[in-house]
């Protein structure tokens, strides 16, 4: 697909580290011989044996002396927390602990990990360790849906968010999301993003407070992004359909259709996204993390080894 191979080029020119924690999964090792032949990253496992058959780096995580190195950067990092040098040597026992302390030292540019990992510990972990990014207030997520030729009818490439994360977001947080998948948008997709807060009402025909929470949001992102193109509150279909949206707001400037779709809470995110990839057969690339310092992505445990790939393809895009 045009975009991931995109993706993949400017992956390949950046080259970052990208850490697999999980590394003798066999989806992990297929994934990671793929990536490694199309040099879309150098790949970093933590089991010796299987990165040296693989040709790729490691990192030891059972090597006493790089152990202690992160238990004391993780002990500076946690102290204020209650965490003791004893305490973090124990830490460390996790993987994912072990993966994030390595990427907040700098020994790796970004970790992709989940196919093994429950999500809750790779995000708590994630929050923990490497922290929310300078102009992020919360930590949210998106997927990335691609449409084949025959389901491209509104765009091949859209942004759904936040579809993994935030279970009911305020104005303040939905303005957040809305704010980080527009930064997303300029990276991943080649046109310029138009953003709809999605509602079960377009143009407060409805009045409720969940409506008023979409309203107040999308005024936010107004304000703090000025300039760009946005409409909200505003149910999909008006997002979509220009001849929609002239009978449900005649006095609307946005020109549909919508390419970053921000949901109102949890349960239509996560139940939007499953119904358009089983229903479309859109890939769904993601949950992709967004407001967190470092580059971190969380896999579905069902994942498979081409899901594995993408989800590095785009970590090494959010490389620096």
């Amino acid at each position: 697909m045009p975009l991931l191979d995109e993706l993949s080029r400017k992956a390949q020119s950046k080259s970052p580290r990208i850490l697999l924690p999980e590394s003798t999964d066999p989806r992990i090792i297929e994934a990671t011989k793929s990536i490694s032949s199309q040099k879309i990253a150098q790949i970093v496992l933590f089991d010796e044996d299987t990165a040296k058959s693989l040709d790729v780096d490691s990192i030891n995580p059972n090597n006493a002396n790089l152990k202690a190195d992160y238990a004391q950067t993780l002990f500076e990092l946690r102290k204020h927390k209650g965490v003791t040098p004893e305490s973090a040597l124990e830490m460390l026992s996790s993987p994912s602990v072990f993966a994030m302390v390595a990427l907040q030292r700098g020994d790796v540019d970004g970790v992709v990990t989940g196919a093994i990992t429950p999500s809750q510990e790779v995000l708590s972990n994630a929050l923990r360790i490497i922290g929310v990014a300078e102009n992020s207030k919360l930590v949210s997520s998106l997927f990335l849906m691609v449409f084949d030729e025959n389901h491209k009818k509104y765009g091949e490439n859209l942004i759904f968010t936040d579809c993994a994360m935030n279970i009911n977001p305020n104005s303040e947080e939905l303005a957040e999301i809305a704010m980080s998948a527009y930064e997303a948008a300029q990276s991943f997709l080649t046109e310029s993003p138009m953003l709809a807060m999605l509602s079960f009402s377009t143009n407060q025909s409805a009045e409720h407070a969940e409506v008023e929470k979409v309203r107040v949001a999308t005024e936010i992102v107004k304000s703090r992004l000025p300039g760009v193109s946005i409409i909200g509150n505003v149910q999909l279909d008006a997002a979509l359909d220009p001849d929609v949206l002239k009978i449900k707001d005649s006095e609307s400037s946005f020109n549909p259709p919508a390419n970053v779709f921000v949901f109102p809470n949890l349960d239509a995110g996560n139940i939007g996204y499953k119904l358009v990839q089983r229903f479309s057969g859109a890939k769904a690339i993601g949950p992709i993390l967004q407001g967190l310092s470092k580059p971190v992505n969380d896999l579905s445990r069902g994942c498979s080894a081409d899901e594995i790939v993408n989800t590095v393809v785009v970590t090494a895009n959010q490389c620096r």
